[in-house]
């Protein structure tokens, strides 16, 4: 009995004191943040506010949509005029949803879908600034 209560003792304080136990999607709100896809290419990602501007390292591109807090970890993207220049195959009516699916305490594992295709994507994104 003294072994089964200290093994639950033991279990308890080592979930009671993780790291990521008390981060939330809301840290992730604004910032300097970092993706590397499958393809090895990384994306600078800078989010203020209701603005979110995304280029790809050694490319002068850089696409800006407007965000759009639907809960503390859901959001969603819109095109901007900009964004349609640098990417004129994109519907008029475009919007990415975004949905943070794990917070840790430098990163966040997000799931995007679009509106105009079958897609859906999981990544995990750093935070680095």
């Amino acid at each position: 009995m003294r072994i089964i209560f200290l093994l639950f003792l033991l279990l308890t304080v080592n979930t009671s004191y993780s790291d990521d136990q008390h981060v939330s999607c809301g840290m992730f709100t604004n910032g300097k943040f970092k993706i590397i896809d499958k393809f090895n290419n990384t994306w600078i990602i800078h989010r203020n506010d209701d603005r979110q501007t995304e280029v790809m390292k050694g490319k002068r591109d850089t696409a800006v949509f407007i965000v759009k807090w639907i809960n503390q970890c859901t959001y969603t993207l819109t095109p901007t005029a900009e964004t349609f220049k640098v990417m004129p195959d994109l519907p008029s009516n475009a919007v990415f949803t975004t949905t943070i699916i794990e917070a840790k305490k430098d990163s966040y594992v997000q799931t995007t879908t679009v509106n105009f295709a079958d897609f859906q994507l999981t990544c995990e994104v750093s935070k680095i600034d």
